[in-house]
């Protein structure tokens, strides 16, 4: 039996994007997945939206907190082995998942870690979805260890949460998202994942397009 996937989408009046974002998790090509809708306290018209759905989505609704919050809650009550974030306004190309997946099974079968998370570039879209000319300052692919990615890092590589693919049993060992912090929560995750041993594989295709 493949891998469980739960892709977690936190939205907060997302009512303009939502069922964009939506559409493209449940359009994966890889279908062992379930999506959780976390809406953070929303006063637009997101929860029609999302109840629009019925049960090919699991939806959440609590008080506004911050996208830290949302997360941990979609963390808590998520049931597949791994973790991937969705923005509200950003989107996965179909076989985002699907090549993510193959890249763990290359990892597995290969003996080449088992502490990592998988990553992919992103591409930039407008508000209308068109493609955005975008050059990335670091072009990465094949597998890091924690001490190269802090050194990327630290040299100018971004990373965007949604473009990973991360085992929620990191989460067990690293803790969850720092719901203190409103902004940069993400890398401060990354990071502590680093320190503590985890490497990343980069599969070098945009498999997630930003919303800028």
């Amino acid at each position: 039996m493949s891998d469980k996937v739960s892709i977690i989408i936190p939205v907060y009046n997302g009512e303009n994007y939502i069922r964009e974002a939506i559409d493209s998790a449940l359009n994966q090509t890889y279908r062992n997945i379930e999506v959780l809708v976390i809406n953070d306290g929303s006063k637009d018209n997101t929860e029609k939206i999302a109840l629009s759905y019925g049960n090919d989505i699991r939806y959440f609704k609590k008080d506004n907190g911050g996208v830290s919050t949302a997360l941990n809650l979609g963390i808590s009550q998520m049931t597949g082995s791994w973790f991937s974030w969705l923005s509200h306004d950003d989107l996965y190309t179909p076989d985002k998942i699907e090549k993510q997946i193959e890249a763990v099974e290359y990892l597995k079968n290969n003996n080449i870690s088992d502490k990592y998370m998988i990553y992919c570039p992103v591409g930039l879209i407008d508000a209308e979805g068109n493609k955005k000319a975008y050059t990335p300052k670091m072009n990465l692919q094949g597998f890091y260890s924690g001490q190269e990615m802090l050194l990327n890092i630290f040299n100018g590589y971004s990373m965007g949460g949604c473009c990973l693919l991360i085992p929620k049993t990191m989460f067990d060992e690293i803790g969850l998202f720092d719901e203190h912090m409103r902004y940069m929560q993400d890398l401060f995750a990354w990071e502590k994942a680093f320190l503590a041993g985890y490497g990343m594989y980069v599969v070098n295709e945009e498999l997630v397009k930003t919303r800028i």
